[in-house]
């Protein structure tokens, strides 16, 4: 091969890296963007026609919202595993969805609204998902836990310029790794990483 031909297929080569790098760079930031996002929140109106503010920080809340669910007669004296994900709003919604308390192959929706939970809602599930990879027991993480969360990231977006606070917490469960969200602080300068123990104290803290 002609020394040319072998500097232009180099080149080509470097040309082709360069591009896949790009593109992995842009999938992860996508990634990253989409469990980051705060999803669009309906108003929710207490009895007094005022918009509901601080359930997520609101310990005694959310005790109860917990209290309530583990009184659900379906679940009374049974043991509680969220499934998948759940989240916690500001305006005193949480949304989850938790394993049937008889029949470990389904999966139920329920949505914790005006202190009160509704459902269940059936969740269809594909017969390929593996249901345990995606469990974790109510009991190791309290539904107040969302509150720790929401301090400890805000209490280190206060030290990020332009960063801002956060009002909307979410746990995702896959396989067998549960993470807290979100796990990105944006300032106008700065961006960080925050990742978040299981109960809400901050594992790690560093600067993309």
């Amino acid at each position: 091969m002609a020394i040319r031909d072998w500097n232009n297929l180099v080149k080509g080569m470097l040309c082709l890296l360069a591009l896949l790098v790009c593109s992995c760079q842009q999938v992860s930031k996508s990634i990253r963007d989409t469990f980051n996002t705060k999803p669009e929140e309906a108003e929710i109106l207490a009895a007094s026609g005022e918009r509901i503010t601080g359930f997520v920080r609101d310990t005694a809340a959310l005790d109860l919202a917990e209290k309530l669910l583990r009184q659900l007669p379906q679940y009374r004296a049974k043991p509680i595993f969220l499934y998948a994900d759940i989240h916690f709003y500001d305006d005193g919604r949480i949304m989850t969805k938790l394993q049937h308390p008889d029949n470990p192959d389904y999966v139920d929706a329920y949505n914790y609204r005006n202190g009160e939970w509704s459902g269940p809602v059936a969740v269809q599930l594909s017969v390929h998902e593996n249901i345990s990879s995606r469990l974790v027991a109510l009991d190791r993480v309290p539904l107040r836990t969302a509150a720790i969360v929401v301090d400890n990231y805000n209490d280190k977006a206060s030290l990020v310029e332009g960063a801002g606070s956060t009002d909307h917490v979410y746990l995702i469960i896959h396989s067998g790794i549960t993470r807290w969200y979100p796990n990105r602080i944006d300032g106008s300068r700065e961006a960080w990483d925050i990742y978040f123990n299981l109960d809400g104290s901050v594992a790690t803290f560093f600067r993309q």
